[in-house]
């Protein structure tokens, strides 16, 4: 969700993670169908495994705030709306991505 506040200027981006970790949700290369992945059993289903499913006090203590300084709002106007790579810089300076094996279904 996009997130702007007049009163103090802030705005940005809030990220909100549905899925429990060690579960992630990811696309296959191969069928570009999304499946879930248990990053601690290695385990892979297309099928939404129910323990995976994230409650509000989950969703709310693990959400991340993105602010947009007014340098970066002026690039985002200038060019497409928010990318894969630039959330994808933003997110690495944030919390380094551990490493996977992808799967190649």
């Amino acid at each position: 969700a996009v997130v702007s506040t007049q009163s103090t200027g802030v705005h940005g981006m809030l990220l909100i993670r549905h899925i429990k970790e060690p579960w992630n949700m990811e696309l296959s290369n191969k069928l570009k169908k999304f499946y879930f992945f248990n990053a601690k059993t290695r385990e892979s289903q297309y099928q939404w495994p129910a323990e995976a499913a994230a409650d509000f006090s989950y969703t709310r203590t693990s959400s991340l705030v993105w602010p947009w300084t007014p340098s970066m709002w002026t690039q985002i106007l200038q060019r497409d709306p928010v990318t894969d790579k630039l959330l994808e810089s933003f997110l690495n300076r944030v919390q380094p991505v551990k490493q996977k094996t992808v799967d190649q279904r």
